[in-house]
């Protein structure tokens, strides 16, 4: 019976998915899908819907992304021990040998965008303007009526 419910938690745990955040910003970000691409992505949608709103981003670009190295060694040593036939001498061999190897590490990353996202803190359009827009000349106001006597005198 333990044997069973082991094997039912493994077969559980490998149909399992989730979506990383690994950056935010107002206007998207990056997730990393962890396990099972299907159910991954579907934790994405739902964490993309809950910044964006629902259906409101769309995937600008998804794929393996190099994340850095992997390592692997392995040491193997072995002993010999020889003994002559009339038992006088004996003689020992060591061998090591040693490998290592290194590989670039890559994740499945989501990069998304909100639609009709806000433009950044520092570009918003002026009040009743555009963006883009040139300044009025001088960077000023436009000036009032020119200086004079005051109307009626």
């Amino acid at each position: 019976m333990l044997r069973k419910a082991s094997l039912g938690l493994i077969m559980a745990l490998a149909a399992c998915g989730s979506a990383r955040l690994i950056q935010q910003t107002p206007q998207g970000g990056v997730l990393e899908l962890q396990g099972d691409r299907g159910k991954a992505m579907e934790d994405a949608q739902n964490q993309m819907s809950a910044q964006c709103g629902p259906n409101n981003y769309t995937i600008v670009q998804q794929g393996e992304e190099a994340i850095g190295t992997d390592t692997y060694s392995r040491q193997d040593s072995s002993a010999v021990d020889q003994t002559s036939r009339s038992g006088r001498t004996t003689t020992s061999d060591q061998t090591s040998s040693g490998v290592q190897s290194t590989r670039t590490a890559t994740a499945w990353r989501v990069h998304y965008q909100c639609n009709g996202a806000m433009p950044a803190a520092g570009q918003m359009p002026p009040p009743g303007g555009q963006m883009g827009a040139p300044p009025p000349p001088g960077g000023q106001p436009p000036a009032g009526p020119p200086p004079g006597p005051a109307p009626g005198y």
